[in-house]
């Protein structure tokens, strides 16, 4: 190389160190996942994320940001704690509602949390609330509230058969102990994807029993503001991709 070669080098060199670096202090976006999720929400290989429907979206607000997604797998009971101080930048599919004291800011709606009524398959399940549920032994989970039918089970008119896990409510239904059961359409399919010969024994309800619209929850921390994500999110809906993750994962939007 003559001396004029080696001075081009070396100054491509030099100014190529710097873009380097900023490349890779470039932030990721750290998508917070809880442990006790299973499918279609989340799938593990071990404790690492590999798959789901959240772990997809986390990957899609990623790839609008401009960034990729760091998945972080937790305990529930830690998730707000790791919002507010940054330890995660993002939760999805979760609602004021259900965690009123966190830190940290909402998104837009994303996907709705919807609620069914599942019945063997020779009984039509219960659909008109709440008329539709006097009489009926109901099998849901322990603790759980159920405003539309609240009022029924606090009278007697329907009575609340509790369980502590969701493949015991399907096994109430199918041993007669139950007339029906309430569950989440994550629930549902998550059930279904570990015994897929069982679903032709059920009626799953056509009308919602309820729907709760999630959202993410935003870090006050994080890199990225919530119109940043709002914004990313919104787009995503106008391209149809939200819809699709949804019924790829066996959910719907509505």
């Amino acid at each position: 190389m003559n001396l004029r070669g080696f001075w081009l080098f070396s100054a491509a060199f030099l100014f190529a160190v710097p873009v380097l670096s900023q490349a890779a202090s470039d932030p990721v976006l750290k998508v917070a996942h809880t442990s006790g999720t299973g499918y279609p929400l989340v799938t593990l290989d071990g404790n690492r994320v590999n798959g789901g429907l959240l772990r997809d979206l986390g990957e899609l607000i990623a790839l609008r940001l401009g960034t990729r997604a760091q998945h972080v797998l937790m305990p529930r009971g830690r998730m707000e704690k790791a919002i507010e101080v940054g330890e995660a930048h993002i939760v999805c599919y979760s609602s004021p509602g259900w965690s009123s004291g966190a830190v940290g800011n909402w998104t837009r709606h994303v996907l709705p949390q919807i609620e069914r009524a599942v019945t063997l398959a020779e009984n039509a399940p219960p659909q008109k609330t709440p008329d539709d549920f006097i009489g009926k032994r109901m099998a849901v989970m322990t603790g759980y509230h159920f405003a539309p039918i609240q009022p029924l089970f606090e009278r007697g008119e329907t009575q609340r058969v509790n369980d502590t896990k969701v493949e015991n409510l399907f096994q109430r239904v199918k041993h007669g102990q139950a007339d029906a059961l309430i569950a989440s359409e994550a629930e549902i399919e998550g059930y279904f994807k570990q015994r897929p010969k069982e679903r032709a024994r059920y009626a799953i309800g056509r009308l919602p029993f309820t729907v709760v619209q999630t959202q993410c929850l935003v870090s006050p921390r994080s890199p990225w503001s919530v119109a940043a994500i709002n914004t990313a999110l919104a787009e995503m809906e106008q391209a149809g991709e939200i819809e699709r993750l949804a019924r790829r994962y066996g959910m719907s939007v509505r």
